[in-house]
């Protein structure tokens, strides 16, 4: 009997608040364990979490709001017309040079299969853009698509 005893006891674990009870079978006595709740430390690391967050929030507001308010009057650039892209070359950074109309229709039928018909019409060079220097972006207005108005 006192072996089913043992057998239930060393089965079972009682939790408590703070501690927690354990029997020990090849002793026979009782220990206590203090067990550590991570709990408070997760909600502390929380909180200093938010903390930090808000306080950040709050120094982008305030910047932004600054940087508004000391911002001169700006336009949109004619040339990307806001964009920001270069206009010539549409921001590829390189220009395809095109051959005229009739050019490209008398290749097409000077072709001798369907596959050469086709791109027979293409243009086959190409030049790095003159106006952003292959940079892809307006070299007017920097890549911004605003001037200022001073």
């Amino acid at each position: 009997m006192d072996s089913a005893r043992t057998t239930s006891r060393s089965s079972k674990s009682r939790v408590s608040l703070g501690s927690l009870s354990v029997y020990n079978a090849k002793t026979q006595s009782r220990e206590t364990v203090k067990v550590l709740s991570a709990l408070p430390e997760t909600a502390a690391s929380v909180a200093v979490a938010a903390t930090v967050v808000g306080a950040a929030a709050t120094f982008l507001i305030r910047r932004t709001k600054s940087s508004e308010a000391t911002e001169a009057p700006t336009r949109t650039c004619d040339d990307c017309e806001g964009s920001g892209v270069c206009s010539e070359c549409k921001g590829e950074g390189f220009v395809v040079k095109r051959l005229s109309d009739q050019s490209a229709e008398r290749a097409r039928l000077m072709a001798k299969n369907a596959a050469t018909r086709y791109t027979a019409g293409l243009p086959k060079k190409w030049s790095y853009c003159m106006k952003c220097s292959s940079a892809r972006s307006c070299a007017t207005c920097g890549g911004s698509g605003k001037l200022s108005l001073n």
